[in-house]
């Protein structure tokens, strides 16, 4: 089977092309940039490599004209309040539709909390909700692939991924506290669990896809490998990095002006309130094996603000 992966030098494409090298499957992959370090290792490991962008249809073209059986994407949120990530997946699809593609796996999210949970408090938040607009996107996108018309279809649907703790280019976004005051600054409830996984391990998720379609197909893939409350994550990073992090606690009117003008801090509180899924740690019943968040963190200390 042919097999190609958009976004291949991302973390789900990543770590599916991984899964993949060296079995029966023939690989293929879209990048912006064919030159970069990243596109470099997936052809020494015999993955064949093409020019494109999710905005361009004929580069997708170019890439499925060899007669690709199975279609990996993923597609990064537009935060802007556009379109342009409903537009790129509409692109894809139209594109796998046209070349007759059997196979379409898409890497979407898990929606936090139970079904009951995500929709009470979803139905509460008004039209012009940042966070209802963002899962509206996500609710349109997870549908245009079911209604794709394609033979078997798969969502794979990711925790938290513990990189945006770790990684330079998430932390200095998100938790920057974490790096210069070795604080955990976070509205998410901190009695609330949330399911962490390594991103690119969502990946072998996809590969179990390729390798049984049918057995996978109209599969709504969840998973992660551990629930971890704020401190209990908090306690694992100060293990990893030899440093004291504390977990912050909000001083009442710093929260109250966090949540009135931090989209960031305005989503996680939203989002806990949604509730946990004790049921989303599933990873065996796909015979997928993951890595505890311990020992990714220990692994994966070089370059990062846990080894400095």
């Amino acid at each position: 089977m042919k097999v190609l992966i958009l976004g291949a030098t991302g973390k789900m494409g990543g770590g599916m092309a991984k899964a993949l090298v060296g079995g029966p499957h023939e690989l293929y992959a879209v990048t912006r940039d064919p030159t970069s370090a990243k596109a470099e290792a997936l052809k020494s490991n015999g993955v064949i490599v093409f020019q494109g962008d999710f905005n361009d249809r004929e580069s997708l073209d170019r890439a499925l004209a060899v007669g690709i059986d199975s279609v990996f994407f993923t597609i990064f949120p537009d935060l802007q309040g556009g379109d342009s990530d409903l537009k790129q997946a509409q692109n894809i699809i139209a594109a796998v539709q046209a070349a007759g593609v059997k196979q379409l796996i898409y890497g979407s999210l898990i929606y936090p909390g139970t079904e009951e949970g995500f929709k009470a408090i979803y139905d509460t938040l008004e039209p012009t909700n940042w966070v209802k607009l963002y899962f509206d996107r996500k609710l349109e996108l997870d549908q245009l692939v079911r209604d794709s018309g394609v033979q078997y279809w798969t969502i794979i649907r990711p925790p938290t991924f513990i990189q945006n703790h770790v990684l330079p280019e998430s932390i200095a976004f998100i938790y920057p506290d974490l790096v210069t005051k070795h604080q955990f600054k976070s509205t998410w409830d901190h009695n609330v669990p949330q399911w962490y996984a390594d991103g690119a391990e969502a990946g072998k998720f996809a590969a179990a896809a390729a390798n049984d379609p049918e057995g996978l197909h109209q599969k709504e893939v969840k998973f992660g490998v551990e629930a971890l409350t704020a401190q209990q994550l908090v306690d694992k990073l100060s293990k990893a990095s030899g440093k004291p992090i504390t977990l912050y606690q909000w001083p009442e009117i710093e929260l109250k002006e966090a949540l009135a003008t931090n989209p960031f801090h305005i989503t996680c509180d939203i989002v806990s309130k949604m509730g946990f899924d004790p049921e989303i740690g599933n990873a065996e019943k796909y015979g997928v094996e993951l890595t505890p968040i311990s020992e990714w963190l220990e692994n994966n200390k070089t370059g990062t603000w846990l080894g400095a």
